[in-house]
């Protein structure tokens, strides 16, 4: 008995209509099967409130859940990539001020409001 395997085309389609994010600040939530990845972006803005300028922050943010395995999966590409682009472009020193200000916030257990 001769067994024949059907060929079958699969299409892959790439969605690149969402843009880019810019991101100054990262918060992280995990429990024991997923981290949470909350981007956020601080922007200061001018309003004009009755006649009067008022500054305004606006926060955006980007959340990305990640299963437990593959956040480690991301954490060793990242390395691999911060590496690459230090050994190409130097190192990135961070200015002890700034270090502190730009850690990431991790929390323990999950306490995400989003």
């Amino acid at each position: 008995m001769v067994i024949i395997a059907e060929r079958q085309q699969i299409n892959i389609r790439i969605d690149h209509s969402d843009e880019g994010f810019y991101t100054d600040s990262i918060s992280v939530v995990y429990n024991p099967n997923k981290f949470i990845l909350d981007f956020k972006q601080t922007v200061p803005k001018i309003d004009q409130v009755e006649g009067k300028s008022q500054q305004t922050i606006v926060v955006k943010h980007k959340t990305m859940l990640l299963d437990a395995k593959f956040a480690k999966i991301f954490l060793k590409t990242l390395q691999n990539a911060m590496d690459g682009y230090e050994k190409k472009y130097g190192k990135i020193e961070l200015p002890k001020k700034q270090k502190q200000k730009e850690e990431a916030v991790v929390v323990k257990e999950e306490s995400y409001i989003g």
